[in-house]
């Protein structure tokens, strides 16, 4: 945890520092927007490179106020450089750069060990992150790893002051960033399906479509908000609902006869085996 003054020092240095981006997919674009809507680096600090002009990215992260560019070596000048490409794409990506010793790298690529970035990249000053999606509406779940003694005071504050701004955030051993991801980055599309899954029930219960959308995700987060502010178990709080004989404990029982729980958890597992893969 960084100190006080630590992140007074580092939030000047973002608000002047150049944050690269190599690759201008979904997740970039996502952390760009959740960086600029929390004002710790303002949209004209980004350079963000896309394969072609007249990509349908290259034209959003336009929008968002990013100068837009083709070349990766453009982007490989910034102070920060975020490797936001397809893993099978870092090596050959990496490889092809020429940073500055000083430049912080901070990978999201999947399953791609600190150990082949700093090799290929060659540099020290190396973090791998695996952020969501919901980073673009500062609701994230991020997980963050570097070596020990590879950055400064300073830019160990830069660090968390980024993903701290993305939403939830928390440095853990590299070992933890493939689970971790599993339920907090691939999780949100888990919880994407729960909610039009619910939405349809309520449809076929004939309320109307978009109301049935906006009554699933306010229940899905309205028990998230429950779970973290209460600090009560999952399992009491889903019995606080469940009155005997009710209707509640009647869906619930259907849910478990369907293996819901099972297949929550063989999702995670799967995506976590997947990660593992793409290393």
């Amino acid at each position: 945890m960084a100190t006080s003054e630590a992140k007074q020092q580092a939030t000047a240095w973002l608000k002047s520092a150049t944050v690269g981006f190599l690759g201008c997919g979904n997740m970039a674009q996502a952390m760009i927007r959740g960086f600029v809507q929390s004002d710790l680096v303002p949209a004209k600090n980004f350079i963000v490179s896309a394969t072609s002009e007249s990509s349908k990215n290259f034209r959003m992260c336009q929008d968002i106020g990013a100068h837009c560019t083709t070349s990766n070596a453009e982007v490989a000048k910034a102070a920060i450089v975020f490797i936001a490409v397809k893993p099978h794409l870092v090596r050959s990506v990496l490889a092809a750069c020429d940073f500055a010793a000083d430049t912080l790298l901070i990978s999201v690529a999947a399953g791609v060990k600190l150990e082949v970035l700093t090799e290929v990249a060659r540099t020290k000053k190396m973090v791998r992150t695996m952020p969501s999606t919901a980073s673009r509406v500062q609701q994230g779940v991020t997980a963050f790893a570097y070596e020990e003694g590879r950055l400064t005071v300073i830019e160990q504050a830069g660090v968390e002051l980024l993903m701290d701004s993305l939403g939830f955030s928390r440095y853990v051993p590299e070992s933890l960033l493939a689970p971790v991801s599993s339920v907090g980055g691939s999780g949100i599309a888990f919880m994407y399906l729960g909610i039009e899954a619910l939405a349809d029930g309520g449809v076929k219960a004939g309320i109307p479509r978009a109301l049935a959308y906006e009554l699933a995700a306010q229940t899905m987060k309205g028990a998230a908000v429950m779970v973290q502010e209460t600090g009560l178990h999952p399992g009491a709080l889903k019995d606080a609902v469940c009155s005997p004989g009710g209707s509640t404990i009647a869906g619930v029982h259907a849910l478990e006869k369907s293996g819901y729980r099972a297949s929550l958890m063989d999702a995670v597992e799967a995506t976590f085996i997947r990660v593992k893969q793409l290393g």
